[in-house]
């Protein structure tokens, strides 16, 4: 727990899933430098758009001063925003997801630079297609995750941009709104893939190719799954991990899970292009969390990094969840890269962790009997 103090008052905000003994913040000084550019220069140009929010610092803050909506791509940060604002006794946070029309139209718009350049170009679209013309919107990020190419893309998107001082290793980024698209997204782009062509949607991992990981655990894929087995593919991403699952066993029943709307929306087009008809669905959620059923079969190529933040603590907390959530007889198949080391995670989880593929870089386990 942190006590964040902004220009409105004060917020008590907790990064969730809650780990114990939590050293990181729920903010940073990104963050407070929006909400003192929006007190400062915020005037009342009505309600505020809060884009990229992740534990809900700006929205719940910013609610305080007035009318609120959020909108990003993370289900968790989602997730983190509302329980904040339970914690807090504030009502929920209306959200819009990257690809929806806007409830209503804000008067200005605070947001963080997210991680994926992708992310941010199909925003800043996003934004020139639904804001009036000359709506201020500012954008943060700490110095050491911004982008060079910011400013550039803010001209390309909005018409203008510039960058404006620092502060406490924050830089702040103003622009206006054109009121109309000036420059088409380059997304979704599309990769080749044993699969086929698949969908990437803004955001997405592997962008421009399959990325090597998923390319090895392609190939350490288990075989002769039963009929009706009930198999997911968690952390899907575009879902190439899935589609090839159900290429050669169309009769199970596929789950493609992840925290991302942009990579639910490229799994459930590519299931729709590549595999019509599977029994198949998608679940957008803090991984297996919100499911009550058992899997025959869990199939997981897991992030080491949240945001910017790198560990292998997302990694632990899927462990975990597969580990409640096979069924008898069930396997988890896992791949990580060697230096990180999963497997004595993964043997304080499951009686049996069986080595099924390796070379130079990568690691693929096999993992039963869940203690």
């Amino acid at each position: 727990m942190h006590q964040l103090t902004h220009p409105w008052g004060s917020l008590t905000l907790y990064r969730w899933p809650r780990r114990r003994n939590e050293t990181l913040q729920a903010w940073d000084n990104a963050d407070q430098y929006l909400l003192n550019t929006l007190a400062e220069r915020g005037g009342e140009r009505g309600e505020i758009l809060v884009v990229n929010d992740s534990h809900g610092a700006l929205a719940l803050a910013a609610a305080k001063r007035g009318g609120v909506v959020s909108s990003g791509d993370s289900w968790l940060a989602l997730d983190n925003i509302q329980r904040n604002a339970a914690e807090n006794g504030l009502a929920e946070i209306t959200h819009c997801w990257p690809d929806e029309k806007l409830p209503t139209v804000p008067g200005q718009v605070l947001m963080r630079v997210p991680k994926s350049l992708a992310l941010l170009e199909s925003q800043l679209v996003w934004l020139s297609a639904q804001l009036n013309e000359g709506t201020p919107v500012w954008l943060c990020g700490m110095d050491k995750h911004l982008p060079r190419q910011l400013v550039p893309l803010m001209e390309k998107y909005l018409g203008n941009g510039q960058a404006e001082y620092g502060w406490k290793k924050a830089r702040l980024f103003s622009g206006k709104a054109p009121g109309r698209v000036l420059a088409d997204s380059p997304y979704p782009t599309s990769v080749d893939t044993p699969v086929g062509q698949l969908r990437v949607d803004a955001g997405v991992f592997s962008q421009q190719q399959l990325d090597i990981g998923a390319r090895f655990f392609l190939e350490h894929l288990p075989s002769g799954l039963a009929d009706g087995a009930r198999v997911v593919d968690l952390g899907c991403g575009n879902g190439v991990i899935g589609l090839a699952v159900l290429q050669h066993n169309p009769s199970v029943h596929m789950t493609f899970c992840d925290e991302s709307w942009m990579a639910l929306k490229s799994a459930r087009e590519n299931v729709a292009s590549f595999q019509e008809g599977a029994q198949a669905r998608l679940h957008h959620g803090d991984g297996l969390s919100a499911l009550d059923e058992r899997f025959d079969c869990i199939l997981l190529n897991p992030p080491f990094h949240e945001g910017h933040i790198v560990g292998d603590h997302v990694a632990r907390r899927l462990f975990r969840q597969a580990s409640k959530r096979l069924a008898e007889q069930g396997e988890l198949r896992v791949i990580g890269n060697r230096h990180l080391g999963y497997h004595k995670a993964l043997g304080r989880l499951f009686s049996a962790v069986e080595v099924v593929g390796t070379n130079k870089k990568f690691v693929v386990f096999s993992c039963r009997d869940p203690k």
